[in-house]
Order: C-alpha cells, then structure tokens, then sequence
C-alpha cells in the first residue's frame, strides 16, 4: 500500500502517473494506490466486515462494484485514492473520500480553459490565497435505486512542474449527503476546512 505515516507519500514508483510528493490527510485515513494488490486489500476487508456483519450474500456484488469502480479511476488516470478506516475521527461528519487524478490538457480543452471554467461557473479561486492550487466547489444528485442522494464534489487542481501547464493534479474531495443538506452546514464547512488544511500541506518532492 501507499506509505502513509503522517503523511502520503505518492508518485514514487517507476509507473507512476505523477511526479513525487507528499501530502497530510486526515487521522485514520488509509491511502491506496491504483494497483490490483490495493484493490484486492480493500475488497477483502470490505468481505470480511459483512461477513462479520452475517451479509457474506453481499459480498459478491460489492467485489462486481468495486472492480468497476475502480476500472473507471484508471480511465480516468486516477494514481491514488483515500478512504477513512473504522477508527478515523472524520465518520462523525458523515462519509467522504478523496481521489487523486492526473489531468490532459488536448488540443479542444486546455487547461487554462478548465480552470477559467472552475472559476465562471463554480467560483474558484485561489486556495487559501495559495495561487498553486485553484479551489471550486460542485454538488450533484443522482438516483440509486429509486433514492435521491447527493455528493458535494471539493476540487483542486495544481500543474504539474516541467508540463508547461499540459498537465495538473486534480485531487477530489467526494462528500455523500442528503439532497437538502444546506451549502452552509456545519458538516459540510467542517469538510471543506479539513481538506482545506491538508491540500494545502501537498508539496513536490524533489
């Protein structure tokens, strides 16, 4: 798995997406990489929990669901995601994870293009006056199994140094939630500061 002692530690191996870094996350939380060794580690914890629970019966589809999950990230040039363990302090706010992708600029979307858009459709703006990352909120609905739910999306994005801004790390917060959930609650501002805090903390190693 991913090193994660106070920090992630990402962009090391020789595939790697991205170039090295490091970044704080939350207490609690484990990081992965996009490699079937994870994938298979989250998946056998997740089998083992609901056999706990006496659901064994659920086991296979929430494998089905996680493999394409997972192959959709990789489609995406997703390097890394993380989630709160058992104990992480976090589930009292609700549940939430955090995915890291590499962006493409093309020749019909360049990057400036995606951020000028961040910012006119969705207000973004610098994160905390830290003109590295640019910061925008979105928020989505859906509907599963006939149940309307929400997520508020937290997006930042950084160029990648040397790409000539033909590459960015794009780090998505995705946060599950009532569809009235309003914009200011506390559980949701609590979200945004958390991560806030921690992006900000995300360096390139050299």
């Amino acid at each position: 798995m991913t090193d994660l002692r106070a920090e992630l530690l990402g962009g090391t191996g020789a595939r790697s997406l991205v170039p090295p870094y490091r970044m704080l996350i939350p207490a609690g939380w484990q990081a992965y990489d996009m490699s079937v060794e994870d994938e298979n580690a989250l998946t056998g914890a997740a089998t083992a929990r609901l056999r706990s629970a006496g659901r064994a019966d659920l086991a296979a589809g929430l494998t089905r669901q996680v493999k394409d999950a997972m192959a959709s990230l990789r489609q995406q040039k997703a390097f890394c995601y993380a989630l709160a363990g058992e104990a992480s302090p976090t589930w009292v706010l609700g549940s939430a994870s955090l995915i890291g992708t590499r962006r493409d600029a093309t020749p019909e979307l360049p990057l400036d293009a995606i951020v000028q858009n961040a910012v006119t459709a969705y207000g973004g703006a610098p994160l905390g006056g830290d003109e590295r990352f640019v910061r925008w909120t979105e928020r989505r609905t859906a509907t599963i199994d006939g149940e309307v739910v929400a997520t508020t999306m937290i997006n930042y994005m950084t160029p990648i140094p040397g790409s000539r801004r033909t590459q960015a790390v794009h780090w998505v917060v995705n946060v599950a939630h009532a569809p009235e959930l309003a914009e200011d609650d506390p559980a949701l501002l609590a979200w945004n500061l958390l991560f806030d805090t921690h992006v900000a903390s995300f360096t390139w190693v050299r």
